[in-house]
């Protein structure tokens, strides 16, 4: 019984209830995750993340790494500092939201023919730079261009909406001077 009430003091409330959720947490190394069928929080500090595949949601935060998460059947939250992400979604299943963030790379979403989905999608980056970044999607959006003040520069924004079917999964897609990839497979 105090082995019990050690555990649930110690486990987040999300793995207790979930019983099999991955987390994993590193100051600076990279992880790397085979199979997380009820999903999975993963964080490091310097490292990549590497999911091959997932039914849950899931959570990848790194400061300084890439991040990778293949076959993706349910959700995900990713952002990095200073990395690129890509992820593969597969299945038809409606609810789903697909939250990619980048600081300073490129994000690459890869979802199915029939992908049903709601898309908002924001570049950023500096009028001064020497590359132009661009979003590329196989899924119609409707691109806009604007500026905007930030601290004693003035920034380029993309904004592109766009939707695919009955809307029934919500993407939202952010980067800092770098490129937005969004294929169907």
């Amino acid at each position: 019984m105090k082995t019990l009430a050690l555990l649930l003091i110690l486990l987040p409330a999300s793995a207790v209830a979930n019983g099999t959720k991955i987390l994993e947490s590193s100051m600076g190394g990279d992880i790397r995750i085979d199979a997380a069928p009820n999903g999975a929080v993963l964080r490091t500090m310097g490292g990549n993340i590497s999911v091959k595949s997932s039914n849950g949601l899931v959570v990848a935060k790194t400061m300084g790494g890439d991040i990778v998460v293949r076959q993706l059947a349910g959700s995900v939250e990713a952002g990095t500092m200073g990395g690129n992400v890509s992820v593969e979604a597969v299945g038809g299943a409606a609810g789903r939201e697909l939250e990619l963030r980048s600081m300073g790379g490129s994000i690459e979403l890869t979802v199915p023919r029939d992908f049903s989905g709601e898309f908002e999608v924001e570049l950023e980056q500096d009028r001064e730079q020497r590359n132009e970044y661009r979003i590329v999607s196989d899924i119609p959006l409707r691109i806009t261009e604007s500026t905007k003040r930030h601290w004693f520069r003035t920034i380029t924004v993309l904004n592109g909406t766009g939707r695919s079917g009955s809307g029934a999964n919500l993407v939202r897609i952010f980067t800092i001077g770098s490129d937005i990839e969004i294929r169907r497979k």
